[in-house]
């Protein structure tokens, strides 16, 4: 997916990389076990998703967003989806405001608040390493209209006990995309049935 993008976009990925490895890594926003592999762990997992993004997407939210994944890959391979990235806590969201700023991303906006203290109503969430399964979809359907989906990167031991939870609460969920690697979980398209 990465190589297919044109060069400018495949730059901002390199650029928000060095980012992540410069700022996010010493503020604690992502382990620093994970610094030697920040390209394939956390920016091509994130762009992975865009294969599950529908192309009639307009708008789309990361609830909590952290270190900004996997949201901002996502808005710079897409420059065509606006992107609202959902963080309540001041310093993540500073450091997505250096992001955006640097990166020189028009399409993206940041939203410094918890999720239900929002008014808004969209047709697609992103969410990675936020929440439970059931709570993340819980936490989605604040945004979402509709019809509206969630995708979630889930961990790995997905189905397992999450996805029988979800069954169990009725939430509709199907696998977008499987895992590629043993760290890995698959993609999951929850809601819009």
């Amino acid at each position: 997916m990465v190589d297919a993008l044109p060069g400018p976009s495949r730059a901002r990925l390199e650029a928000f990389h060095d980012l992540l490895a410069s700022r996010a890594v010493a503020l604690g926003m992502i382990s620093t076990a994970d610094g030697p592999r920040l390209w394939e762990r956390h920016i091509l997992d994130s762009v992975r998703g865009l294969a599950c993004v529908p192309g009639g997407a307009a708008t789309i939210v990361d609830i909590g967003s952290g270190a900004g994944l996997p949201g901002i890959p996502v808005a710079i391979a897409r420059p065509d989806l606006s992107v609202y990235l959902v963080e309540p806590r001041a310093r993540r969201a500073a450091f997505l405001e250096l992001a955006i700023d640097s990166l020189k991303l028009s399409n993206v906006r940041i939203l410094v608040s918890r999720v239900e203290g929002l008014d808004l109503a969209v047709d697609f969430c992103l969410a990675r390493a936020v929440a439970s399964p059931a709570n993340t979809w819980r936490l989605a359907q604040f945004l979402l209209a509709p019809g509206g989906r969630l995708l979630l990167w889930a961990g790995r031991s997905w189905p397992g006990a999450s996805a029988a939870e979800c069954d169990r609460k009725g939430i509709p969920w199907e696998i977008c995309s499987p895992s590629g690697f043993s760290w890995q979980g698959p993609l999951v398209i929850m809601g819009g049935t």
